[in-house]
């Protein structure tokens, strides 16, 4: 009787038997500010405050408190802090003068708090804290106005350092979007944070360009597709793990490996692959010419090879007789090296496309052309290829002499209608450009997960189902067609590519973007003046290029829209071909990993040499 008499007493003391809303997760609160562990300030953090009120509105009860959570609001990194330690918890002003009346909600006092997967969460809390829940509302015509919030209005984000105000803006009713709303993406709520300026117009105009070039599968075949992808995956796919030497010498392909030094001390490897015999050389057999083969941003020689014999265009051209030379820009896989910087190093990586277009293009053309003892050779170019074609020629044109004829895959010099949101994300007019511009610093370009994830990652697994592709940054930068790809292929792909470059180099495509020019990189207006002699970066005048150059473009193209296309060929003097791919949804990276580039793509290109040999 004692012991149970102890008990009554000691409840009561409490004060729980006698509460009728009694949350155990409270009791802490009790406990005195300076006995609670105050985690270490992280500077990257926020702290804010956010107050709920789980109680139902039509009950008439109102608590003084039942739950306040002081919470860090983490600004966007690529590395998360995801453990929420016990916080310092004060009292605030009671409930009812912040949840005053239904009306409140309707007017404007919303606010939805992100809760991500990967966070600890400390309390049990509806999606949408400061709206009223269906069964909070009291009669039809309050359940009809919340219906009302919820159908016409969405929140306002604000970043974490901004005071918080409440807010609504209708909705965009004009415009149905037909493949998801991308201001739900959990990816960009991330980025922006909980307290983001970034309006929702902001958002679906970076992505919706993007989502409507894309072909949209069912959500049966992105089911399929995956679960090949996942098959694959267990498989040990050689070719995926070999370098370009390697996978030469696999299939039989003589290649030779030569290193030339640039003038500012960078060194680039070059392959050869030449099924030319000495009798070939030495007869009167007329000699086939060089054709030097340029990669992509974040690619390499690897980019020519990774589809196999009878699909690559490195060996269609090998077994038509040409001598092939693979160029290496700075910066990737093979091309790590430099008389006084180290890769490991911030000074290795400051260089832009100026630098590969105005070093490492003539130090290659020149090694190739004295190698051969041959006076000039075809170029084809894709992505940056192009651009540090279009870049040389105009600023150097004795390089005009040295090009029988110039082929841009996917040409890229002017970039005011790129579709791709990483690149669209980073130009320094995006609305998130102040968030990202501290991941782009000098150095080689390697983004996290999480900043794939949300630069455009979570918009392609949306539309192709696979995670893992959509983590690859030359996916999510290029887009793809499912339809157009062998998933062993990807594979192989994705074992070879991000094959490396440098912030700079994607910093000077967003730059593109916000000028709607072709021009060098942009330093920042002080040091321009020192570099340039002008506060503003110099115009490439591609209007001086004298190579006969030939155009090939696709209508879906996430980098090379169309509508610049068509400006480029319009001030290039001497385009002898203007050639859009004949394919629907025929994307970026088709030109060189389509299982349909050798019919749409290579047969017209080789063909097209092979008629220019006698004109050089």
């Amino acid at each position: 009787m004692k012991a149970v008499w102890l008990l009554f007493c000691l409840g009561l003391a409490r004060g729980s038997i006698f509460r009728r809303h009694y949350l155990p997760q409270m009791e802490r609160f009790a406990q005195r500010l300076d006995s609670v562990e105050t985690p270490r300030e992280n500077p990257q953090l926020v702290r804010h405050s956010i107050v709920y009120d789980p109680t139902p509105a039509a009950s008439g009860i109102q608590q003084n408190l039942e739950e306040i959570r002081r919470v860090n609001a983490d600004y966007y990194s690529p590395n998360q802090l995801y453990n929420k330690k016990h916080m310092n918890r004060k009292l605030s002003k009671p409930l009812q003068d912040f949840n005053e009346d239904l009306e409140n909600y309707a007017e404007g006092e919303y606010y939805q708090i992100p809760q991500y997967a990967d966070q600890e969460r400390v309390f049990t809390v509806n999606k949408r804290l400061s709206r009223p829940t269906q069964a909070a509302i009291s009669n039809d015509q309050d359940l009809e106005q919340f219906r009302l919030v919820k159908g016409v209005y969405y929140a306002i984000p604000r970043y974490g350092d901004e005071k918080q105000s409440f807010s609504l803006l209708k909705k965009n009713t004009e415009r149905t979007e037909t493949y998801g709303d991308v201001a739900d993406w959990r990816g960009i709520k991330y980025a922006v944070g909980p307290n983001s300026k970034v309006l929702k117009k902001d958002i679906e105009s970076i992505f919706y360009e993007a989502q409507k070039s894309m072909k949209h599968p069912s959500e049966e075949t992105k089911e399929k597709y995956h679960e090949m992808y996942e098959s694959v995956s267990a498989e040990n796919i050689e070719d995926a793990r070999l370098n370009a030497t390697q996978l030469l010498n696999k299939y039989q392909y003589p290649v030779e490996e030569h290193v030339v030094r640039t003038d500012d001390g960078y060194f680039l490897t070059l392959f050869r692959i030449s099924k030319q015999t000495e009798k070939d050389t030495t007869d009167e057999v007329v000699q086939k010419p060089v054709v030097l083969l340029m990669h992509s941003m974040l690619g390499s020689a690897d980019d020519w090879l990774l589809m196999g014999p009878g699909q690559s265009l490195a060996y269609l051209l090998a077994d038509q007789g040409y001598d092939v030379w693979l160029g290496n820009a700075r910066g990737n896989r093979y091309t790590r090296h430099h008389v006084n910087h180290h890769a490991a190093k911030a000074d290795f990586w400051r260089y832009s496309n100026d630098d590969i277009a105005l070093h490492d293009l003539p130090a290659m053309i020149d090694y190739a052309l004295k190698t051969t003892g041959q006076r000039k050779l075809f170029y084809v170019g894709y992505d940056l290829g192009t651009t540090a074609f279009f870049a040389l020629a105009s600023t150097r044109p004795e390089y005009n002499n040295k090009v029988a004829m110039m082929y841009a895959l996917s040409p890229m010099a002017y970039m005011s209608h790129v579709r791709s949101p990483l690149v669209k994300m980073i130009a320094p007019d995006s609305p998130f450009y102040n968030n990202l511009k501290q991941y782009l610093k000098d150095g080689e370009f390697k983004p996290s997960k999480e900043l794939v994830y949300t630069m455009g990652g979570e918009m392609l697994e949306n539309e192709i189902g696979c995670k893992k592709i959509a983590s690859n940054v030359n996916f999510v930068m290029s887009g793809m067609n499912v339809d157009n790809m062998d998933v062993k292929s990807i594979r192989v792909i994705m074992g070879h590519l991000p094959a490396g470059g440098s912030t700079r180099q994607v910093r000077q495509y967003g730059q593109a973007v916000a000028t709607h020019e072709f021009r060098m990189y942009d330093y920042g207006s002080e040091v321009n003046q020192e570099v340039y002699g002008d506060r503003v970066p110099p115009v490439y005048d591609v209007t001086k290029i004298r190579t006969p150059v030939a155009l090939y473009f696709s209508e879906h193209d996430w980098l090379a829209h169309p509508k610049d296309v068509l400006r480029l060929k319009e001030q290039l003097p001497n385009v002898t071909e203007y050639y859009q791919v004949p394919e629907e949804y025929f994307s970026h990276m088709d030109f060189l990993y389509s299982q349909k580039a050798p019919v749409v793509v290579y047969k017209n290109l080789i063909n097209s040499i092979n008629n220019n040999i006698h004109k050089n």
